[in-house]
């Protein structure tokens, strides 16, 4: 039922972004699982998300009572992380994954900016610097899609890897880079400003 409260742009968008976080840690999402376990995979040759899970290397945790029955319970943390690369988690035990990570600088006063080549800051819909590489999954921000999608490039690790390097690779030979600023005149017309920056400024 609707309420006479009125909200205002700041409390909508915050308002959004905390509900999301508090919807999108690793055990809530989790629970996505816990009414899909039996169901069938038509593309899987009728497999169901169990045993796609298990075949993917993460299995249900269990339980033993005294008289030695097993019950399965769900998925947890601990039982993704079995089934996560090795080669994918920090030290800590963070779970990572590949992806396009955009460059960033930050000025003086704390303004946010996507990095460009030269070339492409030239385009109105110029693409921004980004290196493929591992990321480290933030506590509120997984989804089924990203637990997949980590499973996934940990079985195909290798080719991911390799982009990564290459990735790197391409990084390191970049020069010339710059920033795109909207300035506005007297006027009040606003037009676009490609200012150069350092390298050593530029952060992913």
């Amino acid at each position: 039922m609707a309420t006479n409260v009125t909200l205002n742009a700041k409390q909508i968008n915050g308002g959004t972004r905390e509900i999301i976080s508090k919807t999108s840690q690793l055990t809530q999402v989790l629970r996505t699982f816990e009414t899909l376990y039996t169901q069938k995979l038509p593309s899987c040759d009728g497999m169901t998300v169990e045993g796609f899970m298990s075949a993917m290397g993460v299995e249900r945790f269990t339980t033993t009572n005294k008289s030695g029955k097993v019950t399965k319970k769900g998925y947890t943390p601990g039982t993704i992380r079995k089934g996560w690369n090795d080669s994918m988690q920090t030290e800590e035990g963070k779970m990572c994954v590949f992806k396009n990570v955009p460059a960033k600088y930050k000025d003086e006063e704390g303004t946010v900016y996507r990095v460009f080549t030269p070339e492409e800051a030239a385009k109105i819909d110029g693409k921004c610097v980004s290196r493929f590489m591992l990321s480290e999954i933030a506590d509120d921000k997984w989804t089924v899609a990203i637990i997949l999608r980590g499973l996934k490039q940990g079985r195909e690790f290798k080719k991911h890897n390799d982009r990564s390097v290459e990735s790197e690779m391409a990084w390191e030979e970049m020069e010339n880079l710059c920033i795109i600023r909207v300035v506005e005149d007297e006027n009040g017309k606003q037009s676009r400003e490609i200012v150069e920056i350092e390298k050593d400024e530029v952060y992913f």
